[in-house]
């Protein structure tokens, strides 16, 4: 068995040599498609054996991934990124020998604070598999109307795991890039309800919270037009998110918006934790500590096989630094005192959590004067 994989690199001279150093021993052919680099990108896939295929950026990842899928000549495709590295303790693909399977999925870890969840980024070459829309482009629509049409099967138990890299720091960049792609691929693909969550994050991230407000909503309408999926948590958890940002408005809706979310995501992490928010702004600290429980309990790694990435912060830091802010509104301050203590141990720089500790600690030395 040949695998493939395929890149598209534009100026990654950061990261490129360590992507493909961690390709060495399971990729039988490296396919690059360069789309414009002036940097060192060009020598370093050359120096890895690489083969390059230079075509203008059309402001299409589709187009360019495509490319890349044209030219492979392995029996199953790895498509990863530049500022991704792979990982398998083995370079063993006797788990892909399965011949009803088409696709097979990894652990991806989005960015450096977030929990692992698998997706699909192993797949066989097939004619039929190929990368739809400009931008977040994706192969599911391709390889979920296999597995309906031959009853085909996917790999969901792999070694295999990547790293991205990209994500850390300032995106206004990839904001102002992605914005009119974003907007062309909604105009194209209007039922597809991530692109509406990304258009609104990509408005955040500029600074027009009601246009972000506005695309989050179209998102929305789609969810309730249709039946229920894990991802759509993320339209509730960004339009509950607007409520704790000072720079947009109170939503009017947000009670009843909080309890539909509560029915259909309620197993979701992020509802609790948006949940446990609003319910210690309307004096209810009990009912936010028993939402916060929940999250605790799922452990530092956050939940097993989820389909998303969570911000590992929400299952330690965050869940415990509001757990000392319930404890305070509660008045049980040496509670507050050990919670803020736990949140500072995972964040030690924090002075907003020096400042609630010293709050915390100061009411129990009054406490225990009277």
């Amino acid at each position: 068995m040949r695998l493939s994989a395929c890149l598209i690199v534009k100026d990654e001279e950061q990261y490129l040599d360590d992507c493909l150093s961690s390709l060495s021993g399971f990729a039988d052919e490296i396919i690059i498609v360069d789309t414009g680099s002036t940097d060192r990108s060009l020598d370093i896939a050359r120096a890895h054996g690489a083969r390059v295929v230079e075509s203008a950026w059309r402001e299409d990842f589709s187009f360019a991934r495509n490319l890349g899928l044209d030219k492979a000549t392995g029996d199953w495709i790895l498509y990863i990124d530049a500022d991704e590295q792979f990982d398998t303790h083995l370079a063993d693909k006797s788990c892909l020998n399965n011949p009803h399977a088409i696709a097979a999925t990894v652990s991806l870890q989005a960015a450096a604070t977030l929990t692992p969840y698998d997706e699909l980024r192993l797949f066989r070459n097939r004619t039929d598999l190929r990368f739809q829309s400009v931008i977040h482009e994706t192969i599911r629509p391709a390889i979920s109307a296999i597995l309906e049409r031959d009853h085909a099967a996917t790999v969901t138990s792999t070694p295999y795991s990547l790293k991205h890299y990209g994500y850390e720091g300032d995106l206004t960049h990839k904001h102002e890039r992605n914005k009119d792609m974003l907007l062309r691929a909604t105009a194209k693909d209007p039922n597809r309800i991530y692109l509406w969550h990304a258009l609104g994050e990509c408005y955040m991230g500029l600074g027009y919270s009601d246009a972000a407000q506005q695309a989050w909503r179209r998102g929305l309408a789609l969810v309730r037009e249709g039946s229920s999926a894990p991802g759509d948590v993320l339209i509730y958890a960004d339009l509950m998110s607007m409520q704790f940002n000072d720079e947009t408005p109170v939503l009017v809706d947000m009670e009843p918006l909080h309890e539909e979310a509560c029915e259909k995501h309620n197993e979701d992490p992020l509802i609790p934790w948006y949940s446990a928010r609003g319910l210690l702004t309307t004096g209810e600290p009990d009912a936010a500590l028993q939402k916060l429980n929940k999250l605790v309990a799922l452990g530092p790694e956050g939940p097993t096989g989820a389909e998303l990435g969570y911000d590992r912060r929400l299952f330690g830091e965050f869940s415990w630094a509001l757990e000392g802010s319930c404890e305070l509104a509660r008045g049980c301050d040496s509670k507050a005192a050990r919670c803020f203590n736990r949140a500072l141990s995972a964040n030690p720089d924090s002075v907003e959590l020096r400042t609630k500790l010293h709050l915390a600690n100061s009411r129990l030395a009054a406490s225990e004067l009277n």
